[in-house]
């Protein structure tokens, strides 16, 4: 590997990572990729929102709500810490790993902390024409500090604090974001309503790159049914997700089904995303244990995706 890169080759590896980065990514919004980066902001990260297409912006709650909405780290036990692990084996060797937890702070507060991170592997360094004169792996990192509040009888409020950071070759750049949230228990017995906006915030230029988070609003509404003829509960949830930098708004949607408080099944769809498709998942809990797993079908050429998380309810 050369030691010194001239600063041409140094830009064309820039753009051609983040090309690999927002295609293997494979985000909800395919078309405009390059009008934002640190694609990995918009993956879900639990195996649960995963296979019900994200549709997580009424139902989010303990860790995964860190990501999702952090009104949802408030949930109606809030003194029981929850915790959760997850990995993702996306395309092209890209990776991704998180880990959270959300607490109690007494009745009506909660705080929530998560590390979320991406690789992309094998990137092939080029500076003249002929065989690749190594490898290098690009990385992403968010470490998020989340806080609830329950301003109402029916509605909690939360923010997250974000630190970013992003590696590419020899480069590097940082920044800060943030997120607000809402969720609101309607006078519709069961029917949650939620909303966030997330990636508010900006990140200092890698050399002559800038580098614009992907901006995006969640809003939706989520509503469980009992199905005493199966023992089992179901949950049905709609979110729309508007995506400010590329002007778009998808439609995701998903459900649940579980069975005996013990295993679940799970679907999800997002219409008009030109990398996701259908999803599927499915769970079993016993006791404070859970163990999820989550298969998303994305486009024909980007082969699929298969996320497993193991979650804890202290």
């Amino acid at each position: 590997m050369t030691t010194t890169i001239e600063r041409p080759c140094a830009r064309f590896l820039r753009v051609a990572a983040l090309a690999a980065a927002a295609l293997v990514h494979a985000t909800p919004a395919m078309a405009g990729t390059g009008a934002s980066g640190m694609a990995f902001l918009k993956l879900g990260v639990s195996s649960q929102g995963v296979a019900m297409g994200d549709a997580m912006s009424a139902s989010a709650s303990g860790a995964a709500a860190t990501y999702y909405n952090p009104a949802g780290i408030l949930t109606r036990t809030p003194a029981a810490p929850t915790f959760m692990v997850m990995h993702k084996e996306w395309i092209q060797d890209t990776r991704s790993q998180f880990i959270g937890t959300a607490f109690g702070l007494g009745g009506n507060d909660a705080l929530g902390v998560s590390v979320n991170t991406t690789t992309v592997s094998d990137i092939e360094i080029r500076t003249r024409p002929g065989e690749a004169q190594g490898t290098f792996t690009a990385r992403d990192l968010a470490v998020s500090v989340s806080y609830a509040h329950q301003v109402a009888d029916h509605i909690r409020a939360g923010v997250s604090v974000r630190y970013l950071y992003e590696q590419i070759l020899v480069d590097e750049a940082s920044g800060v974001a943030g997120d607000i949230g809402v969720q609101v228990d309607t006078p519709f017995d069961g029917l949650v309503a939620g909303a966030a906006i997330a990636n508010i915030g900006s990140m200092n230029a890698m050399r002559s790159e800038d580098i614009v988070l992907p901006l995006l609003a969640r809003f939706g509404a989520a509503y469980p049914l009992a199905v005493p003829s199966l023992d089992a509960q179901a949950r049905i949830a709609v979110d729309g997700l508007h995506l400010f930098r590329e002007g778009r708004t998808l439609a995701a949607f998903g459900g649940e089904l579980l069975f005996a408080d013990l295993v679940a099944v799970r679907a999800g769809y997002q219409s008009g995303s030109e990398g996701r498709g259908l999803s599927l998942g499915g769970g079993v809990r016993y006791g404070i244990v859970s163990v999820d797993y989550a298969y998303s079908k994305l486009a024909t050429a980007l082969g699929n995706g298969h996320t497993i998380a193991l979650g804890l309810a202290l």
